[in-house]
């Protein structure tokens, strides 16, 4: 059985691609371009899919993934994994890596690549269909995906927003996506995206959550004190909305008080204060023509996309069962 599979976790630079075999890139990899996997998160989700594609053999290049789904999926595996990291730092969680400078010779049976890619473009269409039915972050992501033309940048804010990039973002020829994650949790975040901005002649989109927002928000006087121009999308889940996903969401008692943390802040207010245009979206139908506007306009605004944590919850569940169901 010769079936190799190549991950792209985050990359300065993106890498030399090898041919003739699945490559799952997320986006911070700077490699998820036209034929690379996008759509893997669902894929390894739907019952059954990930029992009946089982690699050969792992070439992982850069980072590991930002997606739990797929590192708990490869550690398991029990095959040979290697890693080829261009910074040469030796990252390996789950100590089931080997390293090399360079990526060695793949070859694939070609029903092997043609089967990741047809479901590929199956769970894509599936993704399509259900991210236009409700507001939520994933919906977001992909209104924003379809409106941002290249070139471009796109800074992820931690916990959701880069998650959300990583499963719903289709290839991205030509946008360059920046984060901080695993560096300090949600600290400085608007400061180091509007630092993007002004380093780049490119248009800069920050993509943050409302906490991490809130945690830096005197960042935004970088707007108006040295003439910094961005688009900010604010996912506003009302608090910790990744914590509806993890294990903590069990403890209702003291749920909201200690993981959800929501601020009662007028974002509104914010972007007066900081001389931002804002704009205020609470309908899925609204999302393109209000961000097709906001990445138009001459100065910075701030796009408040508000749902609840429980329509983010629905909305996510409803995009896995879509791709289930389109796999059959």
């Amino acid at each position: 059985m010769n079936r190799p599979l190549v991950v792209c976790g985050a990359l300065a630079e993106p890498v030399p691609l090898p041919s003739g075999v699945p490559v799952l890139a997320e986006p911070t990899s700077q490699c998820r371009l036209p034929g690379t996997v996008t759509t893997y998160e669902a894929l390894l989700r739907a019952p059954g899919w990930a029992d009946a594609h089982r690699p050969s053999v792992v070439v992982r290049f850069g980072a590991p993934p930002t997606s739990r789904v797929l590192n708990e999926w490869i550690a398991a595996l029990g095959v040979p994994t290697l890693v080829v990291d261009p910074l040469g730092l030796r990252r390996d969680p789950d100590r089931i890596a080997e390293f090399a400078e360079s990526c060695p010779a793949l070859e694939g049976e070609p029903e092997w690549l043609a089967a990741w890619r047809d479901a590929d473009a199956a769970a894509r269409r599936a993704l399509n269909s259900a991210l236009g039915m409700a507001l939520h972050e994933g919906a977001t992501v992909a209104a924003l995906a379809r409106v941002m033309a290249p070139p471009g940048n796109v800074f992820l804010g931690s916990s959701l927003p880069v998650r959300d990039a990583d499963w719903f973002w289709p290839a991205a020829p030509g946008i360059r996506f920046f984060g901080n994650r695993g560096a300090s949790g949600i600290d400085g975040l608007v400061s180091t995206g509007l630092g993007v901005a002004a380093g780049s002649s490119d248009p800069t989109v920050l993509l943050l959550g409302d906490l991490s927002l809130y945690h830096d928000m005197n960042g935004l006087l970088a707007v108006r004190r040295h003439g910094v121009r961005a688009t900010i999308v604010l996912l506003d889940n009302g608090g910790g909305g990744i914590f509806e996903f993890l294990p903590p969401a069990q403890h209702r008692d003291v749920f909201e008080e200690i993981f959800a943390t929501p601020i009662d802040i007028d974002f509104g207010q914010v972007a007066r204060l900081y001389g931002l245009e804002h704009s205020l979206v609470t309908a899925v139908d609204e999302l393109e023509p209000v961000l097709r506007s906001a990445l138009a306009a001459e100065g910075s605004s701030l796009v408040q996309v508000k749902f609840s944590r429980e329509a983010s919850m629905a909305g996510h569940r409803a995009a896995w069962e879509a791709v289930a169901a389109a796999l059959g």
